[in-house]
């Protein structure tokens, strides 16, 4: 009968902290840019905006209202490796553009990424995050460049959902820090999640392309709008 109840109680434990392991977070993260290191009221308020990011496993749904009748929808599907782009223009409908995961590969072959766990912590939104420093090459031209990014495995702990935009990194992107040249003068751009609102609900259907939506191949207009021409559109 000992026996038996060590068994059982070794079982419980088991499957008692297989529930209370934190499962990757689903929901909408809100984000906001700001600029730091100038206090120009002009360079400032261009850096400022604000944008949702839905996740669900290793799929994200970026929003972006780039401006006033003009809006950018992003989905990744981390397990597929391709990425949607749909851009929504007031009067003109939707019109979406794919690059699918075989040139998404061929264009990370051309540059390197290296990441360094710094030890550091910093606590984002809620969720604990690993400070990391990344340095990315262009193996074209062995220009390189430096951003400091901290990631939650907690949200998620793969780095298929970062295929596009840093591959090989594990971990969810909660807080990016990137030093560039405004009109002569250097800031660091700051984007960083300011609430997680947890979403049960999501599903994969929620992660495909509007149904209005056209391919963008079909209004050879709007492409030479935008300067497209040719394969561009999935470079």
């Amino acid at each position: 009968m000992r026996k038996t109840f060590i068994l059982l109680a070794a079982l419980m434990m088991g499957f008692a902290t297989l529930v209370s392991a934190q499962k990757p977070f689903a929901g909408t993260i809100k984000m906001h840019q700001s600029i730091t290191g100038t206090d120009d009221p002009n360079i400032l308020s261009q850096g400022e905006r604000d944008w949702d990011v839905t996740v669900w496993g290793n799929y994200t749904k970026t929003v972006q209202n780039i401006q006033e009748g003009f809006g950018i929808i992003a989905i990744t599907n981390g397990d597929a490796g391709n990425v949607l782009t749909v851009l929504d223009i007031m009067g003109m409908g939707k019109y979406y553009m794919e690059i699918p995961a075989d040139k998404i590969k061929e264009k990370n072959k051309t540059v390197k990424w290296d990441y360094a766990n710094t030890g550091e912590k910093m606590t984002i939104a809620g969720y604990e995050c690993d400070k990391i420093n990344a340095t990315v090459t262009d193996l074209e031209t062995d220009e390189s460049q430096t951003l400091v990014i901290f990631v939650s495995t907690a949200v998620n702990p793969n780095a298929e959902i970062n295929f596009a935009e840093y591959p090989g990194l594990a971990g969810f992107p909660l807080r990016t820090e990137v030093k560039t040249d405004v009109e002569g003068t250097e800031v660091t751009v700051v984007q960083e999640a300011t609430e997680l609102k947890a979403n049960k609900k999501l599903k994969v259907v929620d992660f495909m392309l509007p149904s209005d939506a056209q391919d963008i191949k079909t209004n050879p207009e709007l492409m030479k709008m935008l300067g497209m021409g040719g394969d561009e559109e999935e470079e």
